[in-house]
């Protein structure tokens, strides 16, 4: 198992992931409104003019704006421009085939569900952050007390330490004393080998 930092980044990778995704979800599937709607839906809230920084006046639709801007120009006899098309939207009566069109937005009820499922996930993830954080060596204890316990666990090492080079010490001598008695027996079996 990793230690408890690793775990920590770990975590945190696949949260930055979980944001990704989830924006990416988001703003793919969503039911969108376009900012600036087309003008030939009667009933769309109308663009408004740009608004110069120092006028006190209300703004006005965009389409009026041009419509007084432009009123000589379209009064010259030309035809009006063409409605523009949606982008992305098909010719009347044929289906859209263009496989660079984004997806058809989820219904309402399954966005909704879908917003939920990945803020949970977002929590969940959240709170074993949280959990990794809270279960630090150190996290509630001051400077001095973590200093203390550093000094205790040197000491304890140097024990330790003092315990290995005496057990390696002693593990040398028994492996001297095993070496004689296999000599001894090897000699004993097979008797002297100098005859």
């Amino acid at each position: 198992m990793a230690d408890i930092l690793t775990q920590l980044q770990t975590c945190l990778d696949q949260l930055a992931t979980q944001f990704y995704a989830t924006l990416g979800y988001l703003t793919t599937y969503h039911d969108n409104s376009p900012a600036n709607p087309p003008q030939n839906i009667p009933d769309a809230a109308p663009a408004l003019a740009k608004i110069s920084k120092n006028t006190t006046s209300p703004p006005i639709p965009a389409s009026l704006a041009e419509t007084a801007a432009g009123g000589a120009v379209q009064g010259s006899g030309s035809p009006p421009p063409p409605p523009p098309q949606q982008p992305g939207a098909a010719p009347s009566g044929t289906e859209p085939e263009d496989p660079n069109l984004p997806p058809q937005p989820d219904s309402p009820n399954t966005f909704a569900a879908r917003q939920r499922e990945l803020a949970r996930d977002l929590i969940v993830k959240e709170q074993q952050i949280e959990y990794l954080i809270s279960v630090l060596p150190g996290i509630g204890t001051s400077e001095a007390e973590q200093e203390a316990r550093i000094r205790e666990l040197e000491i304890q090492l140097r024990n330790v330490e003092k315990e290995r080079a005496a057990k390696a010490r002693e593990l040398r001598k028994l492996r001297v004393r095993l070496e004689s008695v296999l000599g001894t027996i090897s000699v004993g079996i097979y008797g002297d080998r100098e005859r």
